[in-house]
């Protein structure tokens, strides 16, 4: 014979029912809730590896610029030309950039750690935590940003010196070889060259512009002259003592020069 339930024992079951699915939904909230930590852990994880590789990144660009930069230094000690020397100022350049360097290494340190504890937080602490982060992100890429900006300024300069280099080498290797001056002291130890050299701190668009390249041919030293004198005699840069005959040949080149530019104008 079938079993015939009382209606005590048949509420008892319906209740017993309820309260399993309660149960079950329960558990099923709490499986969602763990489902949404987990995705957020992940997506703070790959913001931290974006942040890292974007460090990993500046500082190759970084090394970059320091070979740079001992490639120029190399080329001012071999020219040894105190005009070159004016231009340096990296000095403080590079303390802005090391600064840099190193308050974004403290901010990823900082990253790292946080990311340790977030496992302990709650999810309103955690959400708080998020939005710092992401906020600390959006700082260091305006911090990247400017630091590439100062490497593009660095490397258009080392370009820069880098053409001026070249245009003094083969004005030297002319030099040397004694094959384009237009003067020769009796001696022989003075010679005199025709030079287009713009230096840094004139217009860019300075073509028409020509000096004289005196070279002292016992000790290899060069200089270049400024302008020309109220006494027609060539005016030169730096300090050494040029003897008055050559600044006197000088400057007749520079007025010939000059009498030939006012002719092409005409």
């Amino acid at each position: 014979m079938p079993t015939v339930l009382s209606l005590k024992e048949l509420r008892s079951s319906n209740a017993l029912k309820a309260e399993i699915k309660k149960l079950e939904d329960d558990k099923q909230q709490l499986l969602e809730q763990l489902e949404r930590q987990k995705k957020l852990e992940q997506k703070l994880r790959d913001d931290i590896l974006d942040h890292k590789k974007d460090f990993e990144h500046l500082e190759k660009q970084f090394n970059h610029f320091a070979g740079l930069e001992a490639e120029y230094d190399a080329l001012q000690q071999e020219l040894q030309m105190e005009r070159l020397e004016k231009l340096i100022e990296g000095d403080k350049k590079d303390n802005t950039v090391n600064a840099q360097v190193k308050k974004a290494k403290e901010e990823l340190s900082a990253v790292q750690s946080e990311l340790k504890e977030l496992k302990k937080l709650d999810p309103q602490r955690l959400k708080r935590q998020v939005t710092d982060l992401k906020k600390k992100n959006i700082d260091q890429a305006k911090d990247n940003k400017n630091l590439n900006t100062a490497l593009v300024a660095e490397r258009k300069e080392v370009k820069e010196l880098s053409a001026a280099k070249a245009t003094l080498e083969a004005e030297l290797e002319a030099s040397t070889k004694q094959t384009n001056y237009f003067w020769e002291s009796k001696d022989s130890n003075w010679a005199l060259f025709e030079t287009g050299l713009v230096l840094k701190t004139e217009p860019e668009n300075e073509d028409s512009l020509n000096r004289i390249l005196c070279l002292n041919r016992e000790t290899g030293v060069s200089v270049v002259s400024q302008s020309l004198g109220e006494d027609d005699k060539a005016v030169w840069l730096g300090d050494i003592e040029i003897p008055e005959d050559i600044s006197v040949e000088a400057g007749k080149r520079l007025k010939k020069i000059a009498a030939e530019a006012e002719d092409d104008e005409e």
